[in-house]
């Protein structure tokens, strides 16, 4: 079944990448804590609905790899087969710049509430689980497996897959979380993070350094959740002003992408025929 599961990857790529895409979200998006608050705080609810369903979700995606043989292709390597990690400089970068608040120490880690750190830990390193699984572990390398033969087609790969990441962001706007601005500023961003995120991955022929990069970035851009004095809210709207510079401040990722894309490898034509010939 999983065989014949590759094979119509292979041929409707783009198809296959959109259910799986919807299935990923619909799986992320059960409204678990709405349960849990009655036993809990609603903030810890969040988290744990998040760690399991993310969690669980990666599970899943990374047993379908399995099933249908990608996972070698979709990153999952050994420390010996990476190479090139340094080209993930400007992300930790903007990681420090996200997290500036407490590396000045404007911003203070709430101590008294170990476990909510912890809770607020496993959340992100969760989200970076899933959507680099989802989005470049199974979407982009079912893409890449059927254009990648060529830099045009592994450029296409990339921003097709990436065009899908931003959009998904759009589910906060329709879930009533996001403000349409904030919505589509985080589908502009995100855009240029897949793009970054992709070619990484490619260059580095692994998918742990994005999954890591992922990880560190979004754990720093909301620690007021669990610092002295902070907020939890799961809503934002943003400003055109604040809008723009978002959009500013992450274009270069996308640009930097695009130029390091330019020596990632095209993949041999053996797999190409193999999957042709059945």
């Amino acid at each position: 079944m999983f065989q014949k599961l590759r094979k119509l990857s292979y041929r409707f790529p783009v198809i296959f990448a959109f259910v799986v895409m919807i299935i990923g979200t619909v799986l992320t998006e059960i409204p678990v804590e709405n349960w849990l608050k009655n036993f809990i705080d609603y903030q810890s609810a969040c988290y744990i609905t998040g760690i399991v369903e993310q969690g669980l979700t990666s599970v899943l995606l990374v047993v379908l790899l399995s099933k249908m043989g990608l996972l070698q292709a979709a990153g999952f390597t050994r420390p010996s087969q990476w190479r090139q990690l340094w080209l993930m400089w400007p992300l930790l970068a903007l990681s420090v710049v996200n997290g500036l608040d407490v590396f000045t120490g404007t911003l203070v880690i709430d101590g008294s509430k170990p476990v909510l750190i912890v809770l607020y830990t496993l959340l992100y390193i969760s989200v970076g689980f899933v959507e680099e699984i989802l989005f470049r572990g199974v979407m982009m390398t079912v893409m890449v497996q059927k254009w990648g033969t060529t830099r045009k087609g592994i450029y296409k790969a990339v921003i097709v897959s990436s065009i899908l990441f931003g959009l998904l962001h759009l589910v906060n706007f329709a879930m009533g979380r996001y403000s349409l601005l904030a919505a589509v500023t985080q589908t502009g961003y995100a855009l240029f993070f897949g793009v970054f995120f992709g070619a990484c991955m490619l260059r580095n022929n692994s998918i742990w350094p994005v999954i890591f990069g992922h990880t560190l970035f979004d754990f720093f851009g909301a620690l007021n959740a669990i610092a002295v004095g902070g907020t939890f809210t799961r809503s934002r709207e943003t400003t055109a002003q604040n809008a723009l510079v978002s959009i500013l401040f992450t274009l270069p990722l996308l640009v930097y992408g695009l130029i390091i894309l330019r020596k990632a490898k095209p993949i041999e034509n053996d797999l190409t025929m193999e999957l042709e010939s059945r």
